[in-house]
């Protein structure tokens, strides 16, 4: 009877596994460098990707820990070489209106991979809130 009763558990289980499994394979890759960070009224999350053409980006999501809303996050991400010197610097948007603690996804593409990213926003526009 414990037998018959598991069963149904079990495969729940297994699909819960399988189906997490197979979000994996969705992704475009498995970032093999990741931070978190605050800075201001956002936290960001950032690793490093490659798009489907398996060209190098940074890619992750801008968290909005205030109540107002923002557009036209701008984030800049600059190589770093082994001396921790910049080599390159690209800037790009986060797309869309970003709520009050809202978030959205970003994608830098790098022209030049380095051994370090140092990730920042570099700016925002207030918006919403009757503006």
């Amino acid at each position: 009877m414990a037998a018959a009763a598991s069963r149904p558990l079990l495969a729940l289980l297994l699909a819960l596994t399988l189906g997490a499994c197979a979000r994996e394979v969705v992704l475009r890759s498995t970032p093999s460098m990741t931070a978190t960070f605050t800075e201001g009224r956002f936290v960001v999350e950032w690793g490093t990707a490659q798009n489907n053409r398996q060209e190098p980006l940074i890619a992750g999501y801008v968290t909005n820990k205030a109540g107002g809303g923002v557009n036209n996050i701008r984030m800049q991400v600059e190589t770093l070489d082994a001396d921790g010197k910049v080599i390159d610097t690209e800037t790009r948007l986060a797309p869309g209106y970003v709520g009050g603690f809202g978030r959205t996804y970003f994608e830098v593409p790098l022209k030049k991979p380095g051994v370090g990213y140092r990730v920042k926003v570099l700016s925002w526009d207030p918006a919403g809130n009757g503006q």
